[in-house]
């Protein structure tokens, strides 16, 4: 899961159903890693809205709704010396979140549209973001940077 020139220091997964149901069990399971991993409460919160709002695309469009139960996402974290790498695969329909068109945030909502804003925020949020079609699934792999204190470089 490593990037080049990153070390992983530990890698923890969760495979969720494709259940709405199952942001509930992630929220869980990242509170749960922040002290191990070194997670801030900022870091902390930006992570699980980038996996809930991910994890949420892949469950409400990655799948013909009656297939809800039948498919599984899997989410990989590792801590890095510099940061975090975040790791979420599915078999879902091919999709490519970095092809689609940032929205227009200098619009009003209603001549904006639906949809867009969560791709925004993730794209805001994560310091590196890259995506792969691998053996049938998606593979979106990120990385979000530790915050440098003052004074330290």
């Amino acid at each position: 899961m490593s990037r080049e020139g990153g070390t992983n220091v530990s890698v923890e997964t969760i495979v969720l159903s494709n259940d709405l149901k199952e942001l509930e069990r992630l929220g869980v399971f990242l509170q749960g890693l922040a002290p191990a991993m070194g997670l801030d409460d900022q870091t902390l919160f930006q992570l699980n809205l980038v996996c809930d709002e991910l994890v949420t695309n892949i469950i409400l469009y990655g799948h013909p709704p009656e297939e809800r139960y039948m498919h599984t996402i899997r989410i990989d974290i590792g801590a890095a010396v510099d940061g975090w790498e975040l790791c979420l695969t599915d078999r879902g329909v091919p999709f490519n979140p970095l092809l689609q068109a940032s929205p227009r945030v200098d619009l009003s909502v209603d001549e904006r549209g639906i949809g867009g804003l969560g791709i925004h925020f993730v794209r805001q949020v994560m310091d590196e973001i890259r995506y792969e079609r691998i053996h049938d699934e998606n593979v979106l792999m990120m990385t979000k940077r530790r915050i440098q204190e003052e004074g330290i470089s």
